[in-house]
This record gives C-alpha cells, sequence and structure tokens, in this order.
C-alpha cells in the first residue's frame, strides 16, 4: 500500500471563537484529535502544523509515532506559510493538505481521492463546491517550495491541471471558524 503523509494545518489563534477551537469537545474528543484520527485512516503519517498554542499540540499527540508535531514560528503571516512549513517535511510521493478544524470529514474522502495518481491536484467537491482535503502531487510540493509565503493555495494550483472528485460529504466544505460553525457542526451531533 501506497505510504502518503496528511499536512495538518493547526496553526490558528481562533481568533472568531471565545475559545482556543482545536480543543472544544467532538465527538467523545477534541475537534483536533478527531481530524488528525480520521487523517490518520489513509494517510501513513500527520504533520501537525501548530503555531498558537503549539506546544499543547505537542504534549496532547507526544505519545503517536504518526503524528510529527511541527512549529510555524511565523504562522501570523498566514496560511500558506504553515503549508510550506508542513509541505517541507513531506516523504511521500504524494501527500495530503488537510485543516485541522474539520473533523468530520470521513476516511472516504481521503480514499475516493486515491484513484488518481497522475493528477497534480485532486480536490473533493459536494454539489459543485470544493473542499478539503486535497491531494498534491510531488511536483505541486516543488511550487509550494518555491513560492514566497504570501502567497496562496491558489497561486500553486494555477500552474496546474486539477481534477475535482465527487463525494457525498457536506462536511468537506465547513471548517469551525466561530461559535456558529460549531454549534451548527459539532454541538448538535455530539
Amino acid at each position: 500500500m501506497e505510504k502518503i503523509d496528511c499536512v495538518m494545518l493547526a496553526a490558528g489563534e481562533s481568533s472568531r471563537m471565545e475559545k482556543w477551537k482545536l480543543m472544544l469537545p467532538c465527538r467523545g474528543s477534541t475537534i483536533i484529535e478527531g481530524s488528525v484520527r480520521n487523517a490518520l485512516e489513509v494517510s501513513s503519517r500527520v504533520i501537525l502544523v501548530a503555531g498558537f498554542r503549539g506546544e499543547e499540540l505537542a504534549r496532547l499527540f507526544s505519545r503517536q509515532d504518526r503524528v510529527e508535531v511541527v512549529f510555524n514560528s511565523g504562522y501570523k503571516k498566514g496560511m500558506f506559510s504553515s503549508i510550506k512549513r508542513g509541505a517541507s517535511l513531506v516523504r511521500s510521493g504524494r501527500f495530503f493538505l488537510a485543516l485541522g478544524d474539520m473533523p468530520l470529514v470521513d476516511p472516504a474522502v481521503f480514499r475516493a481521492l486515491l484513484p488518481y495518481a497522475d493528477i497534480e491536484a485532486v480536490i473533493p467537491k459536494y454539489k459543485g463546491k470544493k473542499g478539503h482535503p486535497l491531494l498534491l502531487s510531488r511536483k505541486a510540493l516543488q511550487t509550494i517550495a518555491g513560492l514566497e509565503e504570501t502567497k496562496t493555495m491558489r497561486d500553486v494550483l494555477a500552474g496546474f491541471p486539477t481534477l475535482t472528485v465527487p463525494v457525498e460529504d457536506s462536511h468537506i466544505l465547513h471548517d469551525i471558524d466561530d461559535r456558529e460553525d460549531y454549534r451548527s457542526y459539532i454541538e448538535e451531533r455530539i
């Protein structure tokens, strides 16, 4: 079976929430634990990119040998700086890019992207809308490494043909940004 790393972004401050969202309860654990658990169903390891309160994430995952917590000291520069930091540690030929605040994405979504080995960027879509995680190639990894931290994933994806794969999981569209998101997507399900 192909080994595939997953870069998971978890560096933000949760500025739109009253609390740090990654440690909020979700299905018997926390948001971040659910996100990591689902990614590990398909990935060989998760490269968890931390910034704000990163020491807590390092402690939380210290006993999980398939989770590598790395720190992005420049996380305030924006999400792409965290993508670059995590991508620099990828060892697999392809890798997933996922968000730490999306704990309800079913592992089946990750699996649905795997058959498309010759595509540079594979993106799930639900009812015509693109979501996360993405499955990216070694060529995309090299592009990420060569771009400035001020760029975005749109800049990366603009250089490649992408494939969107329909999935039956609306959770690919919903990260938890504020209290209303948490109430709508998480509290009603725990």
